[in-house]
């Protein structure tokens, strides 16, 4: 339960941090790629001896795909935001903990337990309330979506790619990682997998690159790395712990993230709570007392 609890907390400051950039005026996606080499670089300090990087060759071809997933899925939240609005982009996203639910009765053969599911129900219904945003919040809404393609693929993809995510989390961490420093080194290959694909992406994509504040991106980079690296590893550390199923643990880590984050940009970021917010907000704790008695 400590490494769960740890973990929820090292994502909504996470996504507390990433609010913040805004504020401060940061470039979001270099600071990004920053991020993440400061993430796998604090790795090296949880994996002794070195070599492991090399020998765990099992875990290479996940932590790539893990590491494109991780750039290309925020570049698609950002295209989202700006297409659709952040409500759409943060439900897609959130929502996505379907897919790891079902993985986990399919493949892992969790049990399915009428309050367990009933609370995870519950769950994601609370999450879709506290990730709804004002209408003001939004993009342009006069732009039918028929006419835009986009509009509509996009939410879809940062579903899937989300969902893919924690999957791949759960896959290898079940199935693949064998001891406490296979955890680490694979945390750290798929946050340096992260780093020179989205490196290669800014040589060549990133048009703002005259403008950048590069002290400012280095820093916001390096305060954001340390949550960030925590978040995959001690998420995979409960995992291990097994002290609760699948089906229930990625529930219960959304829905508390999606809780405290909306909670946290409410006292320190003055955001307003509109009344779907408040009913998700106790859904949500209905919910994870549903699955918890389950």
């Amino acid at each position: 339960m400590f490494y769960l609890v740890v973990g929820i907390l090292c994502n909504i400051i996470l996504l507390l941090i990433l609010k913040s950039f805004q504020k401060f005026n940061v470039a979001s996606f270099p600071a990004i790629i920053v991020n993440y080499v400061v993430a796998g670089s604090i790795s090296l300090l949880f994996t002794n001896p070195k070599t492991v990087y090399f020998e765990a060759s099992h875990l290479w071809l996940p932590s790539l795909a893990l590491g494109a997933l991780f750039c290309s899925i925020f570049f698609l939240i950002s295209l989202t935001i700006e297409r659709n609005g952040v409500s759409v982009a943060t439900v897609s996203n959130k929502m996505s903990v379907v897919i790891p639910v079902i993985l986990a009765f399919i493949i892992y053969k969790d049990s399915p337990h009428l309050l367990k599911i009933l609370g995870i129900i519950m769950a994601l219904l609370s999450v879709f309330l506290v990730s709804s945003a004002p209408v003001s919040q939004t993009t342009d809404a006069s732009v039918p979506a028929t006419k835009d393609k986009i509009k509509f693929i996009l939410p879809i993809a940062v579903f899937f790619g989300s969902g893919m995510i924690d999957s791949i989390v759960n896959y290898v961490q079940k199935k693949l990682v064998h001891s406490e420093i296979e955890t680490a080194c694979f945390s750290g290959l798929s946050f340096f997998a992260a780093a020179l694909i989205g490196l290669i992406a800014f040589v060549f994509f990133y048009k703002d690159k005259a403008k950048l504040d590069i002290k400012r991106t280095l820093i916001a980079g390096t305060v954001l790395g340390l949550p960030n690296y925590f978040s995959i590893y001690f998420i995979m550390k409960a995992i291990d712990a097994n002290f609760i199923e699948s089906s229930v643990l990625y529930p219960l880590l959304n829905v508390a993230v999606v809780l405290g984050s909306t909670l946290g940009a409410y006292l320190f970021f003055a955001e307003k709570l509109s009344f779907k917010n408040m009913a998700g907000i106790a859904l949500s704790v209905f919910a994870i007392a549903l699955i918890a008695l389950a």
